[in-house]
């Protein structure tokens, strides 16, 4: 690899994990609204979803240099926004997993508790209380 690509290779993995992020926000909120059923929980399933979202990115923006053509320019302005997006994306996760989190909330106190079964002795047990007989 030359020197000249590492930046590419830091712009597409850092650009897919923050559009991975973004898509699992977007999910956990269809959760939450009941359109979709599960979030992708599953690590092979996570992996899996940024590999396609990272080869994606690097086809369409970066091996082309699509990105290039949108004259991105090193200033203040650019890194303002670039700021902006990442807490805008912090601050919508933190929100829709508060929203979750009290949905959950709210379907455990509405549901009855299950009754536990008894938990067989253990084996610890079983020896304390033989000691204490004998």
């Amino acid at each position: 690899m030359k020197e000249k690509e590492i930046p590419l290779v830091y712009v597409t993995t850092v650009s897919t994990l923050f559009i991975g992020f973004n898509l699992y926000t977007i999910s956990s909120y269809l959760v939450f609204k009941d359109i979709i059923h599960e979030i992708i929980s599953s690590k092979s399933r996570v992996i899996v979803c940024l590999v396609v979202i990272l080869f994606l990115n690097y086809v369409l923006f970066i091996k082309s240099k699509r990105f290039l053509s949108y004259n991105f320019k090193k200033d203040f302005k650019g890194g303002i926004s670039v700021v902006f997006y990442m807490l805008f994306t912090a601050i919508i996760f933190i929100w829709v997993a508060n929203l979750n989190r009290a949905k959950i909330f709210e379907q455990r106190r509405k549901e009855p508790l299950k009754e536990h079964t008894q938990r067989r002795p253990s084996l610890e047990g079983k020896i304390r209380e033989w000691l204490k007989n004998h």
